[in-house]
């Protein structure tokens, strides 16, 4: 037993560190509750955003489509459990974080608008690049990554 505990013991904190793969694939009903779910929030929120007005509006509207994007891509890992749909979350982060500001971006002018379009789109390559650096700097092919969710 002894012998068995420092092999199985960081197994079982993977599997428990992993509700979504631990837990099982969703049901259909599931699945379907929670893409209503995430459908009704971006409603209720892009509501919202019109009593807004002019650039305000449009980045409430940007903020809305980015929360239910992240979402999407959540709900697809959450559904699969594959490494590909994993991998996938970062990268719908950075995309959506990307475009929230550059919207912001708009409210500006001049040179005052390529620094900041210029520091949103350096923000979103070190998001892209951070799971890269996390998984030794490589990221694995689409071979590799099969082979590991099968």
């Amino acid at each position: 037993m002894n012998r068995l505990f420092p092999i199985l013991a960081p197994c079982a904190l993977a599997l428990l560190s992993m509700p979504a793969l631990a837990a099982g694939p969703m049901t259909r009903f599931e699945f379907e509750l929670e893409t209503a779910r995430i459908a009704s929030t971006f409603t209720h929120a892009r509501a919202a955003c019109d009593a807004l007005t002019s650039n305000t509006r449009d980045i409430c509207v940007e903020e809305a489509r980015a929360v239910q994007a992240i979402a999407h891509a959540e709900l697809a890992f959450r559904r699969s459990g594959h490494l590909s749909d994993a991998a996938a979350i970062p990268v719908v982060r950075a995309e959506a974080g990307y475009a929230v500001a550059r919207e912001r971006c708009d409210e500006q002018a001049g040179a005052d608008k390529a620094r900041c379009l210029a520091a949103a789109k350096a923000a979103q390559a070190s998001a892209l690049a951070a799971p890269r650096a996390a998984d030794g700097g490589v990221a694995p092919s689409s071979v590799e990554m099969r082979r590991n969710a099968d």
